[in-house]
């Protein structure tokens, strides 16, 4: 049990102990308002500047659609496959860091791999607690990739179905047919329940843009009832990569809390300032050769970081077309004041 929780469990008394979540937001937030609340921040800053809560690998760079959202059409970098051995490293990192998360996420597509298992049964190799997450086209979610994700225990699958008709999804996602990846999801879906596990929980999302925007309430009703959870994703505009409209921020007050939660690691192993880097133009090192403790807590990444909790964000150039942070938990409040250069 992690320092937090023992604490909590000795605290609480034995009703809210029992109604508690035993998860870390569940926790943090019985604390909002509490006595414990001033103990939470110091303590959760330490621990995620000691390693990232969440690994974005993007396992290949190759992608089997075009769609009108992503920048990869501007791609610089080499398309294909991460290496193995490569992958196998960070996996073996990052579960000895404690990290949480791995995502399989990036600018490819998984199901373009031929040996996708070989990936997810590295992780499980390695960990049956650590939690992995996966985001797919589901154009190529055959019936051996849907197998793949429920004999590995990959805890969440997300299929992106941006329309709730093939003319509108089609002209999104270009190269990909909705009727196949409706068909392939509902397969899923079928093969997950009858193999009497829980996992993966199944989620279906369409990203919101001006494009299929007359589609949302279709596509809610549409998907209802059928995956686990169905529902509408924000668009972003990739560090002003695509057009999309964005909100002024006010970078003052305003950090974004992927640098202090996600570390994105490119096909090649290069990591990026954040998942919007897709052409990895921040390039805070490779972890081929420094590894990800090493990096996460470099001089660059602090830099990035410092940047942001000065108020002076858009004096780069990927925050400034962005414009988008990611929310701050509630406990991130004071990372501006003496608490965080107490944890420095």
């Amino acid at each position: 049990m992690s320092t937090l929780r023992t604490l909590v469990s000795r605290l609480l008394p034995p009703r809210a102990r029992r109604a508690a979540i035993w998860t870390e937001v569940g926790l943090l937030e019985r604390m909002r308002g509490s006595a414990l609340g001033p103990l939470v921040h110091p303590w959760l800053i330490r621990r995620y500047r000691a390693r990232p809560e969440e690994i974005d690998i993007e396992v290949t760079s190759s992608c089997d659609a075009d769609c009108i959202m992503c920048p990869r059409r501007s791609m610089r970098r080499a398309p294909g496959p991460m290496p193995l051995p490569l992958f196998q490293t960070i996996v073996d990192e990052a579960v000895s860091l404690g990290v949480r998360d791995l995502v399989l996420n990036g600018y490819g597509e998984i199901a373009t791999l031929r040996n996708y298992r070989d990936y997810l049964g590295a992780i499980r190799q390695r960990s049956s607690t650590i939690r992995i997450l996966v985001n797919t086209n589901g154009m190529r979610l055959t019936e051996d990739l849907a197998a793949a994700f429920i004999d590995h225990g990959v805890d969440i699958v997300n299929i992106a179905i941006d329309g709730a008709t093939a003319a509108t999804y089609e002209s999104i996602r270009r190269y990909l047919k909705l009727d196949v990846v409706e068909s392939n999801v509902k397969r899923f879906i079928a093969m997950r329940n009858a193999s009497g596990k829980k996992r993966p929980y199944i989620m279906v999302n369409m990203i919101h843009m001006p494009e299929n925007a007359h589609e949302a309430e279709a596509f809610i009703a549409k998907w209802q009832g059928i995956p686990d959870y169905a529902g509408l994703a924000g668009v972003v505009s990739r560090g002003g990569s695509i057009d999309v409209p964005k909100p002024k921020t006010d970078w003052t007050s305003t950090p974004c809390f992927l640098l202090w939660r996600q570390m994105p690691i490119l096909s090649d192993g290069t990591v990026a300032m954040c998942c919007d880097d897709w052409d990895g133009t921040s390039n805070l090192g490779n972890v081929a050769t420094a590894g990800i403790k090493a990096i996460w807590s470099s001089p660059a990444h602090e830099r990035f970081r410092r940047i942001h909790l000065e108020g002076r964000a858009e004096e780069l150039d990927l925050c400034r077309g962005c414009q988008s942070p990611r929310p701050t938990p509630w406990w991130f409040a004071g990372s501006k004041d003496a608490a965080y250069t107490r944890s420095s």
